[in-house]
């Protein structure tokens, strides 16, 4: 494949390039959420139980049936529990629920999404920011597990405590990790760059985006107890460097073009 210059792309896109490649991994949680010794600060948690709970008692008033005795746990998870939080990491919010009522009211209908539907109509609603961070909500049924099938640490609200604590790396690790980091995020801005140089349409992109999304997802689950991997950290810094916003803008585009009407 030819090698393109720079200069011949887009600036949004050289500015991919100039900008330093490498993931940020901290010494100490989030000030802001955690304490000196590790526990959320209760006033946090006090709001996201708050919330937790409100978005409950908006499904219990569409008329699905889910009782406050079908809560198992509420926990948090995802980077903002960990050293590896950056200025995009939202407070991942989970909770773990009984959903066979609902599931038995609806047989045939995926869980998983008619929750998501449930949020996004809520969030409509709401602009909600907890120590400057945006809160992301998901309903888990209790039969993916304790844990709701997620990856890394977790601390639950209701318990007060650690389901699976972070663990620290070393600075050997982090080097190693940072070193793979740099080089897969590269390809992936190299191949970001062959989208925009060649115009690719909307199946194109839309394949390269599910591969990261999928590629990051595999890496997950194979890391269940330590989620900062090199493959994990690239997306990361793609997501911070705006490739995968752009990407998803452009499928979006792509994929409207014909349902549009210029006057």
């Amino acid at each position: 494949m030819k090698k393109m210059k720079l200069k011949n792309l887009p600036a949004a896109v050289r500015r991919l390039f100039n900008r330093p490649r490498r993931f940020v991994y901290h010494r100490q949680l989030i000030p802001a959420i955690w304490d000196e010794n590790k526990r959320m600060r209760r006033l946090v948690s006090n709001a996201l139980q708050m919330l937790a709970w409100h978005y409950i008692a908006y499904i219990q008033n569409l008329g699905f049936p889910l009782n406050d005795s079908d809560i198992r746990d509420i926990f948090v998870h995802g980077s903002s529990t960990n050293y590896y939080y950056d200025d995009f990491s939202d407070i991942d919010l989970c909770i773990v629920a009984d959903l066979s009522k609902i599931q038995k009211m609806l047989p045939a209908t995926d869980m998983h999404a008619l929750m998501k539907s449930f949020l996004h109509s809520f969030l409509r609603n709401y602009r909600i920011r907890i120590c400057g961070r945006g809160v992301d909500i998901e309903v888990a049924d209790i039969t993916c597990g304790p844990t709701g099938n997620k990856v890394g640490s977790i601390y639950s609200l209701v318990r007060d405590t650690w389901l699976r604590a972070p663990r620290q790396l070393t600075d050997a690790q982090i080097h190693t990790i940072r070193r793979d980091a740099r080089q897969k995020y590269r390809q992936i801005a190299q191949e970001y760059q062959q989208i925009v140089r060649n115009g690719m349409q909307g199946d194109f992109v839309e394949t390269f985006l599910m591969r990261l999304i999928t590629e990051r997802r595999a890496d997950y689950c194979a890391n269940i107890e330590q989620p900062v991997t090199s493959v994990a950290m690239a997306f990361r810094m793609a997501r911070s460097r705006g490739i995968l916003r752009r990407l998803k803008q452009r499928a979006t585009q792509l994929r409207s073009q014909n349902f549009n009407i210029n006057t």
